[in-house]
């Protein structure tokens, strides 16, 4: 695979995830879709300069590309308005972003094969993140849709969904070239510092998050 048609599909994926999130958002979903995209665009933009490229800046220009993300997620939990926006979500339909995780995971794959990431970061290595991206169409027919499954193991389920989403952040951080390097010294991690990959950390992994956060704080309600 090109590395090209690679980027391409990436892109793609991206922007797949932004309108499965979006649609959970019901009537204001248009709304939420062209903001998200734009700060994809704008993240995009500056990845594409090589601006991230620099790891022996202090601090990280990498921040950049994630603190946003972080700050947005806080607020979300944290304020009044945030709250009433996530307690508007369809969980069914949010647990959707979910199935982004198996193509992610193909092209984290296809990245290693092509000497940009570390083959830890893969489900060849210490990567089993692409497990929740399979299960999920379980989880939300048998789940959300039937109520086959209880409310305690569909929790079970996204707090199994964060740690693996945690092991994996950890990891590709850890293997991305920095002063602090644990991991992938042969073949580090530098994706994730390009464009459209800096997209990963930037827009896909904060979705998934948010996705798993609310399906633990609120109890699902069968359709």
């Amino acid at each position: 695979m090109s590395p090209s048609f690679l980027a391409t599909c990436f892109a793609l994926i991206v922007g797949l995830t932004i309108e499965l999130f979006s649609r959970a958002a019901g009537k204001s979903d248009w709304r939420l879709w062209a903001g998200i995209f734009v700060y994809a665009l704008i993240q995009f933009a500056v990845a594409a300069t090589g601006f991230y490229e620099n790891t022996e800046a202090i601090p990280p220009r990498f921040l950049l590309n994630v603190l946003p993300a972080i700050a947005l997620i806080i607020w979300l939990f944290t304020s009044e308005r945030g709250k009433a926006f996530l307690n508007s979500l369809d969980l069914k339909k949010l647990t959707w972003v979910h199935v982004v995780r198996v193509p992610v995971e193909l092209v984290l794959y296809s990245l290693f094969l092509q000497g940009s990431i570390p083959e830890i970061m893969t489900f060849s290595g210490n990567n089993f993140d692409i497990v929740m991206g399979l299960t999920a169409p379980a989880i939300i027919y048998f789940g959300y849709g039937k109520g086959m499954i209880s409310p305690t193991l569909i929790k079970i389920w996204h707090i199994v969904g964060l740690i693996l989403l945690i092991n994996i952040i950890a990891t590709a951080v850890l293997s991305v070239p920095f002063s602090f390097q644990q991991f992938g010294f042969e073949q580090p991690n530098v994706a994730v510092l390009k464009a459209p990959y800096n997209l990963l950390p930037a827009v896909i992994v904060p979705l998934v998050i948010v996705a798993h956060l609310v399906g633990l704080s609120r109890k699902p309600a069968n359709k």
